[in-house]
């Protein structure tokens, strides 16, 4: 019974850690993107379930239905609607779910650029036991994670 409760417990607690992340690299993608003037690009919608902590962005891209405006049904293994480093590109929990992991991410990079934001369910909870694709880890370089600063 303890186990089952510690169990739980671990979990909620990277939940609500992947959910801080997730609002995090959404405030630094979109910064992103209005410096650059690039549309933000979601991928993952986020009403789709558990990944809340973030908006629709400019245009949200989903193999399934949203309520997002400028939704875009789209397997992101294959071609996207739109051309090479034209946008900033946020990924919320969705690489986990992707069976051509490699397609997705070249993908995702051909629309990116540099301008990629990965937040992935840890591989060590059990979101990333029961989903074998979160074992796959994005480096620092692939899909820095950034840091919000205060401006004085």
């Amino acid at each position: 019974m303890y186990s089952v409760a510690a169990l739980a417990a671990w979990e909620v607690g990277w939940w609500a850690r992947r959910r801080h992340l997730r609002g995090q690299q959404f405030a630094c993608a979109k910064a992103e993107a209005l410096r650059l003037g690039k549309p933000l690009v979601v991928v993952g919608a986020p009403d789709g379930g558990v990944t809340a902590g973030y908006d629709c962005g400019d245009v949200t891209v989903d193999i399934a239905g949203s309520a997002c405006p400028n939704l875009v049904r789209a397997d992101i293994t294959k071609s996207l609607p739109f051309a090479n480093d034209s946008a900033v590109v946020f990924v919320a929990c969705v690489l986990e779910y992707v069976l051509d992991y490699e397609s997705a991410v070249k993908e995702l990079r051909r629309v990116a650029g540099n301008h990629l934001y990965v937040v992935r369910v840890e591989p060590w909870t059990l979101a990333g036991w029961l989903y074998p694709g979160a074992r796959r880890r994005l480096s620092a370089a692939e899909a820095p994670v950034c840091q919000l600063t205060a401006v004085a």
